[in-house]
């Protein structure tokens, strides 16, 4: 399994300033065992987001619960890092190397096409059938997206009292366009006649921008902001608990932003997805060339209501239970499409 590195290589590496190790950024030793080594490569800081916090400390508990396996974390910031960082890891040594979204794409590929023998992972590269297929020692995963995003629009269809409802995304993505597709679709499953708003702010870091379309979107009528806009979102959440109204979190709930007027939020657990690739490919069902998707029936991804308040009544929370087994069995499926933007 392992690939020793001769000593010349070894030293050349060991003095490399764009290396693969963890906060240090210099490479790992060469280790001569059946350590098993994987190296996790994120092109965000990982105290920039929670998820990315947690995907961390749940690689480290994976980590110490396997006396076989290395893991590690590593950071690659700015595009001109990407290849660099991924052929470092190549180089070094690395057994299975996951790498981040599709600007992390390119460096992959390249480095892959370098490295046959390796098996490597991309987590949300968005990218097509064909694309993944032209690279078979890579595996693309993602959240399924359109899930709770579903179950959020039947909360919200059925929790407004104005019968509008309103959507604020960070852009007009594939991503984000999927977490419309679902959001809409469960407003029309509820079965009600409610109408829905759409706007893009095209920013996941701005909380103002947020804040100022979903005030748009209120004074059209809107008495649900479902903010799927990252930190632009926490302006989303402020708009709704001014305006004294109900707000649809997404990835997180906001407890400090939202106290009064969340419902509930879409989580979705990226630990659980990237441990479940690892267990994948470890246990020899590596699926190279190929994509494949976590959600509901996985535990990557659920709705939870509200932990600050109690908008929602005890009968919806049991239909939305009913609807995530539904969605888990497959009784229930859901297309990607917006209906409209």
């Amino acid at each position: 399994m392992k690939k020793v590195l001769g000593g010349l290589m070894a030293a050349l590496l060991s003095l490399s300033l764009i290396g693969c190790g963890g906060s240090s950024d210099t490479p790992s030793e060469p280790v001569e065992d059946d350590t098993l080594r994987i190296a996790f490569i994120s092109y965000q800081e990982f105290d920039s987001s929670e998820w990315l916090q947690n995907l961390a400390a749940g690689l480290k508990d994976y980590e110490a619960k396997h006396d076989d396996i290395e893991i590690k974390t590593i950071e690659a910031i700015g595009a001109d890092t990407y290849e660099p960082k991924v052929l470092a890891c190549a180089q070094d040594g690395f057994d299975i190397i996951i790498t981040t979204y599709s600007d992390m794409w390119d460096a992959t590929c390249a480095v892959a096409a370098q490295y046959p023998d390796i098996k490597f992972g991309i987590l949300q590269a968005e990218k097509t059938d064909e694309d993944y297929a032209a690279h078979p020692n890579i595996e693309e995963f993602h959240l399924n997206r359109t899930e709770t995003s579903f179950l959020q629009g039947y909360v919200a269809a059925k929790m407004t009292k104005t019968g509008t409802v309103g959507f604020v995304g960070g852009n007009d993505s594939q991503g984000i366009n999927e977490i419309l597709a679902g959001y809409q679709q469960g407003i029309v499953y509820a079965g009600l006649d409610v109408k829905d708003l759409v706007a893009y702010c095209n920013s996941f870091t701005d909380p103002t921008i947020g804040k100022d379309y979903a005030e748009q979107l209120i004074k059209q009528g809107a008495d649900v902001i479902f903010g799927a806009a990252g930190g632009s979102g926490t302006g989303c959440a402020q708009a709704a608990e001014e305006a004294g109204i109900m707000f649809a979190a997404c990835d997180a709930h906001y407890p400090d932003a939202a106290p009064n007027s969340e419902i509930g939020s879409t989580l979705n657990f990226f630990e659980n997805m990237v441990i479940a690739f690892i267990d994948k490919a470890v246990s020899g069902n590596f699926e190279g060339g190929t994509q494949h998707e976590y959600g509901v029936k996985e535990g990557a991804a659920i709705y939870e209501f509200a932990l600050t308040n109690d908008l929602a009544s005890e009968e919806l929370k049991k239909e939305v239970e009913d609807l995530a087994a539904k969605i888990a069995s497959g009784e229930i499926t859901i297309g990607r499409e917006p209906l409209h933007k």
